[in-house]
């Protein structure tokens, strides 16, 4: 099976280790925003799960094997009758963790809002969310203190009192917005529970959106309370570094040794016509050792009299075939006389791709984009109408690229209000706004190059994507030596903690393909034999990982297994007590 996973789409998963969500579809416009801002969270980050309507009345033969059961939209709680909210509570009482995304919980039955952690619940309208400094497990991916602000204010139920719970973001006034409610020392009975006391419109991106700085409280709750052991096909923590307009600076490409100390494996877009020959020695140097990937970016900057993108021309105009079989020509004798393979993954000056460019690339085994853009524009005129998996996001996707599917693209970093205009799209180039270049600051802002370069890593990795250090080699060349160093460790140093896997970007596109095509259809554990089984429906054909959770105390431990690659169907077994 070679399917693409697609946004929208419920992907059933049996087994006693899927999660439930619970929807109430006579209520259509809150049960649409589960299908439109919550499911391609869960088809993202991998998760087994499956889904139940109130509707269908007794709920018992689907409760029966969750992990865990979780209140899908607003609403969903007030839905409920008193005998589906028995069952749902009985399954509580033997294990099954219990998550409320139901911002009406107002609403409910007072049993209900009592059982999430709340009492005398109101409704409420919130535009700002608060990160308290504490140490749960929920948010450790959040720094303290922070405060995300919201596009516009969306609905909530904030509790007059919330009992026994840990606050994990509170609204302006301090009141809770998420609650933790741990195990009770001494009862079997009790079970898990979260509750995000606001709307699930807040992830539609009019709201605020995925990959802006909380996607990690959604995933980080569904993995705590779930019933262990649990497993899911997030993205490892992969993280890689990105340089475009490359000519070499810092005496032919040294810069570059700073990274690679620091285990960075930059892929570097260059500007063919400008490498001198230093320039040209020092990038075989690296590309023989693996220290960095390089492609053609363009034959130079803009501006100058002859042809300067490679692939489309800069107003958008496509080049014809007889001028693209000289371009690529020229790649080939830049390639063969620098003695390098270019890398799979292309480096696009302006991300600017033409269509009539795609047979010589593809000729080439250059399928692989990092593109903010789609095929066949030009950038100035990009469009936020592009919808690329899983979110329609510009800067953060992986997936296939149309017109020609044999084409994936796989990119994980904004771009700020560089070059576009400012969406809330948050940091952009790590350096951007940091150094003198275009007059962009008075010198080096060395700490916020590091604030930059770190927030930047760990959005990309908290939202389940890669992190990505990127930046243009022009700021890099307004930064002396020792400050590039003093930068480079920086952001190293606030990474610590963190798990990260330094990769190329050829190897995290690859990933990103047999991911976007790969699915968990079955999650059991099989109590008496301690053995728990997934099977994986897709294709891989680089092979994958799948993380699997333990409960440790209050918190949670995970690991990540390899799998090997597969076609259609694949089973994978581990030992579990």
């Amino acid at each position: 099976m070679d399917k693409i996973i697609r946004r929208y789409e419920r992907y059933h998963a049996d087994g006693n280790r899927a999660l439930l969500f619970i929807t109430n579809n006579n209520d259509e416009p809150a049960s649409a925003v589960f299908d439109m801002a919550l499911l391609p969270a869960l088809n993202h980050f991998g998760f087994p799960y499956r889904v139940a309507d109130v509707r269908e009345g007794s709920l018992a033969s689907h409760l029966q094997d969750a992990a865990a059961v979780i209140l899908a939209h607003d609403g969903v709680a007030a839905s409920l009758t008193s005998g589906q909210w028995e069952e749902i509570a009985a399954t509580a009482a033997i294990g099954a963790g219990v998550v409320s995304f139901d911002g009406k919980l107002w609403r409910a039955d007072e049993a209900i809002q009592h059982f999430f952690g709340g009492s005398l619940m109101q409704e409420a309208n919130i535009d700002r969310i608060h990160i308290p400094d504490n140490a749960h497990s929920i948010v450790e991916m959040q720094r303290p203190g922070v405060v995300h602000t919201l596009k516009k204010p969306i609905g909530a139920s904030v509790p007059k009192g919330a009992d026994g719970v840990v606050s994990l973001a509170e609204d302006d006034a301090g009141r809770t917005l998420v609650a933790a409610i741990p195990r009770t020392p001494g009862d079997p009975a009790s079970t898990r529970r979260v509750a995000l006391y606001f709307s699930p419109v807040i992830w539609m991106k009019e709201y605020f959106g995925h990959v802006a700085g909380l996607d990690d409280l959604l995933w980080r709750s569904l993995i705590w309370v779930a019933r262990k052991p649990f497993a899911t096909m997030m993205m490892p923590p992969f993280a890689v570094c990105r340089i475009d307009d490359a000519v070499g600076s810092y005496d032919s490409f040294e810069y570059v040794n700073v990274l690679n100390e620091y285990q960075w494996i930059p892929n570097i877009g260059l500007f063919i016509d400008d490498l001198d020959e230093p320039g040209a020695k020092a990038i075989k140097h690296l590309h023989e050792r693996g220290l960095a990937e390089f492609s053609a970016h363009s034959f130079h900057e803009l501006g100058e009299p002859y042809p300067d993108q490679i692939f489309i021309q800069h107003d958008g105009s496509e080049y014809t075939f007889e001028q693209l079989k000289e371009h690529f020509e020229r790649l080939d004798v830049f390639y063969r006389e620098t003695g390098i393979t270019p890398s799979e993954t292309v480096n696009i000056h302006y991300d600017e791709m033409g269509l009539n460019s795609l047979p010589f690339l593809l000729k080439r085994n250059q399928t692989y984009m990092m593109s903010l853009i789609p095929f066949g524009v030009h950038w100035y005129a990009n469009s936020y109408s592009w919808e690329p998996y899983p979110y329609g996001h510009q800067g953060f996707n992986y997936g296939p690229m149309d017109p020609d599917h044999r084409f994936w693209n796989a990119i994980a970093h904004h771009l700020g209000d560089y070059k576009t205009p400012n969406t809330g799209m948050g940091v952009g180039e790590f350096l951007g706004k940091c150094t003198m270049f275009n007059q962009e600051c008075d010198g080096t802002d060395i700490a916020n190059a590091i604030k930059r370069g770190a927030d930047a890593v760990k959005r990309g990795i908290s939202s389940g994507f890669f992190g990505t250090l990127m930046t243009h080699e022009q700021r890099v060349a307004a930064v002396q030596p020792d400050d590039w160093r003093s930068i480079i460790e920086g952001i190293h140093r606030e990474l610590a903690g963190w798990t990260i896997w330094y990769c190329s970007y050829d190897e995290i596109s690859r990933y990103c393909k047999d991911k976007a095509r790969t699915r968990i259809v079955n999650a059991t554990y099989d109590n008496n034999n301690k053995q728990f089984t997934l099977e994986l429906e897709g294709c891989a054909e680089h092979g994958l990982y799948y993380y699997i959770y333990r409960d440790e105390a209050d918190s949670v431990s995970s690991e990540i297994v390899p799998v090997t690659p597969f076609e259609r169907r694949t089973s994978c077994s581990i030992p579990y007590s």
